[in-house]
């Protein structure tokens, strides 16, 4: 799930505008603290029938240095996730802080970041028997977005990303890939709220061939979106059809989902 969230936090960061500066006319003007919480919460998984996941990632970082007019950035980072479901698999009930370092490139539509780190993972449920685990993490991640549908005359919002590393201590040596494509239309407008239909694609491998791991799923729904300064609340329904690839099954089913991600940033001028 943790690759999952990290992109909802992407995706909503379109949303966002800058907070206010904490302190105005200091030498804290040209310090940058961004940070974001984000959370995810329902059936995210037409295989895993009947499991409630709830995930919640937060992270703060610092911008050392940037160059090429703030399009190259190098932000040191602190991070924590949590993950719980009603199911009991080992994959949805962890804790693992980490801390790092990511080197960004900012894009006219997107970002493509590559990190280094260290993170505990414990997986506190856990009948596959995966013990507490801390280690060296890297990872490169992209995402792009388009028509962002925070301004009123786009009707096409749609968004992809992509992410490939080790990233879990506890699958030591294991090579994840994930990516994720999403296109939605704009049906209506109540005021900030957006109502949009959408269609959704999700493929995921691993280089230990673990069945969560090895994904492919495809799906449409309908989700209403509500941005609130640096606040952006989604809920919505959709209908998936989810195979798992190494055990070669595939399910299909509704889900149900809520996704909240606030940001903020504690210096630094726009």
């Amino acid at each position: 799930m943790r690759q999952v969230l990290i992109f909802a936090v992407l995706i909503s960061v379109s949303w966002a505008q800058d907070a206010p500066h904490a302190v105005s006319s200091s030498v804290l003007d040209s310090l940058k603290l961004p940070g974001e919480i984000a959370s995810t919460s329902g059936n995210l998984s037409s295989y895993e029938k009947g499991n409630v996941v709830a995930d919640t990632y937060v992270e703060q970082k610092a911008v050392i240095s940037s160059a090429w007019n703030e399009t190259l950035t190098i932000t040191p980072y602190v991070s924590a996730e949590f993950v719980l479901d009603t199911s009991g698999y080992n994959w949805n009930n962890k804790v693992s802080p980490s801390f790092g370092l990511k080197i960004n490139k900012h894009l006219p539509a997107g970002i493509i970041s590559a990190g280094v780190g260290y993170m505990y993972e414990n997986r506190f449920r856990n009948a596959e028997g995966f013990q507490p685990a801390s280690g060296r993490t890297d990872f490169l991640t992209d995402w792009f977005g388009w028509n962002n549908m925070a301004e009123k005359a786009n009707r096409f919002p749609g968004s992809t990303w992509g992410i490939i590393g080790h990233f879990s201590p506890v699958e030591k040596g294991n090579l994840i890939e994930r990516s994720y494509l999403q296109q939605g239309y704009v049906l209506h407008r109540f005021g900030a709220i957006a109502v949009v239909p959408f269609a959704e694609a999700t493929v995921g491998h691993d280089s230990k061939r673990y069945d969560w791991e090895n994904i492919a799923i495809v799906g449409t729904g309908v989700k209403a979106g509500l941005p609130a300064g640096k606040m952006y609340t989604e809920i919505g329904a959709g209908y998936l059809r989810e195979t798992r690839l190494i055990s070669d099954r595939t399910s299909q089913g509704l889900k149900v989902f809520v996704n909240i991600w606030s940001g903020w940033s504690l210096f630094g001028r726009k």
